[in-house]
Parts: structure tokens; sequence; C-alpha cells
């Protein structure tokens, strides 16, 4: 029996401590480094996606200043070319985005060819994007109503006045962006190779579980759009007016889709049967 406990693969703890005593250990390092390495892998597992999330939720806020940026995980992978998100929420004064979790594939592995057409819907597909529990929101136009009450004189009551520069900076961009609107149109059909849609032609986007709504609770009814899978794919064409750039086209397919006018929850107005 004792040549067969000798002779066993799994080392006994005397004989671990023996050797590793010889080497100038003990079973305390062994034990310590092992604690960690079961810490670290865990916080990578569960926690360090979280952590990112935390830390881009902040440093988004401090940058934009007109709304509210939340992202509850972010994690990626360069092998795999994928980011992977979870709990998105971007609220603004006029609107709100929700998504449950979602990721993007960038498939930076496929063939580059500078030469293929731009406007091919044909083109091989790199980016692939999956959302699960879209949620699109529309409840204001605080921009128009605020120019409404800027053209008529009324005191600025839905949104605040602007300041002094901040109308010279508006305006400023105005200025540059119709001083540059014709040279952007030219310089992009010099080197068609330099846009992004010459490496991403097409896009495909796969949403499950969509819900588009646009009204708030001063309407008695809010117009929502319901449906359960979207695949849908984006590219572009040349335009067929020589002043655009290029223009936009999204093909696919919904599937069970409902649209109805729902009762406010919160509306305290009259309600009307018809």
């Amino acid at each position: 029996m004792d040549q067969r406990k000798n002779d066993s693969f799994v080392p006994s703890i005397t004989q671990l401590e023996d050797f590793l005593t010889e080497h100038d250990s003990n079973v305390v390092w062994l034990l310590v480094a092992t604690i960690l390495s079961c810490g670290w892998i865990i916080y990578l597992t569960y926690y360090n996606s979280r952590n990112i999330g935390l830390i881009l939720t902040l440093v988004l806020n401090r940058l934009y200043k007109h709304g509210y940026i939340h992202i509850g995980s972010f994690s990626f992978s360069v092998l795999s070319g994928k980011v992977m998100v979870r709990e998105i929420y971007f609220i603004t004064e006029d609107m709100s985005i929700r998504i449950q979790d979602g990721f993007i594939i960038f498939r930076w592995w496929k063939m580059y060819n500078p030469k293929q057409k731009q406007h091919d819907p044909k083109a091989e597909t790199r980016l692939y994007i999956m959302v699960n529990d879209f949620e699109f929101h529309v409840y204001n136009r605080s921009e128009l109503y605020g120019q409404l009450q800027e053209l008529f004189g009324l005191d600025p009551t839905i949104i605040p006045a602007k300041k002094d520069d901040e109308k010279a900076q508006v305006n400023g961009r105005q200025r540059t962006h119709t001083n540059l609107e014709s040279v952007k149109v030219k310089t992009e059909s010099q080197d068609p190779s330099s846009s992004w849609r010459s490496l991403i032609p097409v896009i495909k986007v796969n949403v499950s579980t969509g819900r588009l709504a646009f009204g708030n609770h001063y309407q008695p009814q809010t117009l929502c759009i319901n449906f359960d899978d979207a695949f849908l794919t984006y590219t572009t064409k040349p335009p067929s007016c020589h002043l655009d750039q290029f223009m936009h086209i999204v093909k696919g397919k919904l599937e069970n889709v409902r649209v109805m006018l729902v009762p406010s929850p919160r509306y305290v107005g009259l309600q009307n049967d018809e």
C-alpha cells in the first residue's frame, strides 16, 4: 500500500512542501498566488467591463453637456473585432434612446480593395451590429419651440436663452458650414478611396424587439411602433443631384410590426372617445 501511495500521480502535502522548501519557497506563497490569480480571473470575468462602463459614463457626461449618457458595461476583443455593450441610455430634453445590450463586429480580417466601388450594395460586409431591446422615444422639440419663441419675441420659457457668445459660435459654425459645403462635394469626388464608405460600403444591422414612440403627457395619445425582429442593410449610392454628396439607402424587413395610438399614462386633459 505504501508503494502505491508513493507512486500516485498527485503528490501529498508533505511532498509538495518539501519540494517548495528545497526551491526556497513555501505553501503560503503558493496559496497567496493561487488566491490572487483566482481573484484576478473573477474580476476580469464579472467586474472589469462594468468598471470600464462606469469610467466611460463619467468621461462622456463630462464632455457632453446637453444630455445624459449611461453605459452599464463595455468590453472589446481585438482578436474577434467585437465590441460588446450593455444598458445604454442616451437621454436629452427632446428624446431618449435605450438599449439593453448589443455588440458590434468589425471584420478587420476581410481583404480591402481600394479600387472597389464605394456605392456597391453587393460589396463585402465588414461591419455588423446586433441590438437587443431597442427603444427610441421622441417627446419634445425644444429647439423648434425656442426658435418660435425667439421669432415672436416671447420670453424663453421652454429652454434657456442662449448667451451672446453661444449665438456667435453657432452663427460662425453655420457660415463655415455653408462656405465649405461646396468644397466638400468636390474634394470627395476626387479621391473615392479616402472615404469611410470605401472601407465599409455595407453595414448590416439586426434589431431584436424594438419600439418607437412619439408623444408626451401633454397629448392624449402617443404613437407607438413595435416590432419583434428587424434585419436592415445600410449602404449608399451616387446622388441623383450634383449638389448632394451621396444618397442613403436602408433596406430590410421587419417582423410582427404593430402601429397603434395608445393613451398617454400621465395625460390630465379631456379624453376624446373618437
